[in-house]
């Protein structure tokens, strides 16, 4: 074996041990099937509302037959994403809506005392 800190070495010089031909490639791990839909889902839930508890519903539901499967899929972090993306919308959501409701009632509730009645 050569010295890799020698002077004299020709820095071009072909390693005199090539990786040999042949070597099988590592499977390629496949994709869930509903994966992409869900990771859809969870981004048009930004704008369409409805779309993000279904995202999530869809994402635990697929995480779940991962677990059970035991398989690794390529495509495991979209499913995470869009699950996280459909939580998250839909609790700011629902907290919006509590929030309007409640501004809705002390509105009429002002309403309702300074007309008398």
């Amino acid at each position: 074996m050569s010295n890799p800190y020698d002077p004299n070495a020709n820095p071009y010089q072909a390693p005199n041990n090539p990786m040999p031909y042949g070597q099988p490639y590592q499977a390629v791990a496949p994709e869930h099937p509903q994966g992409t839909t869900i990771l859809v889902l969870g981004i048009i839930g930004l704008f369409f509302t409805i779309c993000a508890p279904i995202a999530w519903f869809m994402g635990s539901k697929a995480l779940k037959e991962i677990k059970a499967s035991g398989i690794n899929y390529a495509n495991e972090q979209q499913i995470v994403i869009g699950r996280v993306l459909g939580m998250v919308i839909t609790i700011i959501a629902l907290v919006a809506l509590v929030f309007f409701i409640v501004f809705f009632i002390i509105i009429a509730i002002t309403a309702v005392t300074q007309s008398g009645g």
